[in-house]
């Protein structure tokens, strides 16, 4: 019964854990990440990686 009973946990451990990466993936905008993808493409001066990732992080996107 105890191995039942830790095989349904793992499952459902298993299935949250996808569910919370696949939300994390979907709050991404897209067109706001291109936005900062062309930004930083362009930018040529002094803390371009700082406003990058200032950028990536309003869109809602995980850091790549």
């Amino acid at each position: 019964m105890l191995r039942k009973k830790v095989a349904i946990l793992a499952v459902c451990a298993f299935a949250f854990g996808i569910g919370l990466a696949t939300s994390a993936v979907a709050a991404c905008n897209n067109t706001c990440r291109l936005g900062c993808e062309r930004a930083h493409d362009t930018c040529t001066g002094a803390g371009c990686e700082l406003a990058y990732i200032q950028c990536y992080r309003r869109c809602g996107c995980v850091l790549p």
